[in-house]
């Protein structure tokens, strides 16, 4: 991603990442307090546990964008100008990112998770510059088994299945 940011620029963007992270720990808050009026479950996993530990990653991650969208703000000085600069190449990525995702959801119901799931992880490496092939290959096929386990197996989620028949 080419992205050229001048020093007001780096300030607008603390600025956005201050106030994206505050709302995204906010957001965790609330989906965490729902997770209290979930109903118990005392076979396999709680209905909570999953939510929850998703809730309490994302408020530690937005965090971690409000100090820096902190730092980020105290670095400039505010007589500086700016320019902010988004070249062709990183929309065209962004917009073949947004096609894969797409095509993604519209297939997964038809050929399932385990088929889907693969092409769409090497699709989006790709998109993001990944050149060696066989590491594309490994990741995508590893990546999908490992959610399957997580999600099919330990959370016992059912994932789509192939359904052309």
């Amino acid at each position: 991603m080419t992205l050229s940011v001048t020093p007001i620029a780096g300030k607008l963007m603390g600025i956005i990442e201050i106030i994206i992270g505050a709302c995204l720990m906010v957001l965790s808050v609330v989906f965490y307090g729902i997770t209290f009026q979930f109903p118990k479950q005392t076979l396999a996993f709680s209905p909570k546990v999953f939510p929850r530990f998703v809730s309490t990653c994302l408020f530690i991650i937005s965090a971690i964008l409000v100090i820096q969208g902190i730092m980020a703000f105290r670095k400039r000085s505010p007589d500086e100008h700016a320019k902010l600069a988004i070249d062709k190449a990183f929309l065209t990525r962004l917009l073949f990112g947004i096609l894969i995702g797409y095509t993604y959801t519209q297939l997964l119901p038809i050929t399932g998770y385990i088929v889907a799931t693969p092409p769409f992880i090497a699709g989006i490496m790709i998109i993001f510059n990944e050149k060696r092939w066989i590491r594309t290959g490994l990741c995508a096929l590893i990546t999908t088994s490992v959610l399957y386990i997580l999600f099919r197996i330990i959370f016992k989620v059912p994932l789509p299945r192939f359904s052309l028949f």
